[in-house]
Order: C-alpha cells, then sequence, then structure tokens
C-alpha cells in the first residue's frame, strides 16, 4: 500500500506542464470574429486594461475551483467596454488550467 501511495505522489508532482491555448492564435474580437495572428499589434494591446478569469478542472471537464467567464474576467480588469477576447491554457496532470483573457477600455 505504501508503494503504491509513493508512486501516486511520484507521478503526481513529477508531471509534465504543456500549453493547450495559445492567446495568439485564440484572440477575437468582442463579435465572435478572428483578429488572426497578422493583425495583432501586441504592443497597442499592452495600452489597454486588461482582465483575466481562470478555472481549474481535473482531468479537463470536472471543475475544482474558479470562474473563468469573460464578465468575471472584465470585472476583474475594471473593463466596461471588452473588445478583445482571448483563451489560455495549461495542462498538468491531471489538472488543467483555462483562463479567458478579455481586452478594452
Amino acid at each position: 500500500m505504501k508503494r503504491l501511495v509513493l508512486i501516486f505522489c511520484v507521478v503526481f508532482f513529477s508531471g509534465c506542464a504543456s500549453v493547450t491555448k495559445d492567446l495568439a492564435r485564440t484572440l477575437r474580437y468582442a463579435d465572435g470574429s478572428q483578429v488572426g495572428v497578422k493583425n495583432i499589434e501586441f504592443k497597442q494591446l499592452q495600452t489597454r486594461k486588461k482582465g483575466e478569469a481562470c478555472t481549474w478542472n481535473l482531468f479537463f471537464f470536472l471543475p475544482v475551483i474558479g470562474d473563468g467567464s469573460i464578465i468575471t474576467a472584465a470585472d476583474q480588469g475594471n473593463i466596461n467596454n471588452v473588445e478583445l477576447v482571448g483563451e489560455t491554457g495549461l495542462w498538468y496532470f491531471p489538472f488543467n488550467k483555462d483562463c479567458t483573457i478579455v481586452y478594452g477600455h
């Protein structure tokens, strides 16, 4: 039994982290149309307000903690007019973190 617990702990704490969603590929306008990597001006994004809301899930579909909604992200960034919405993600076995990122004024 101790050996089984030890194996589980080693696997759990030595997992590999990998990016599952990239902001540059998921960024879209508030109406849902794609921005496209060629049209993104990252220097201009730095001048806008940014809000982020994240959710941690177990095995991609069982929510554990957090609220990754657009409204929560806009509220966190004190944004009244959302212009751009994007997502980032990170997988770290057995958990994943999905974040919604909004830009606006």
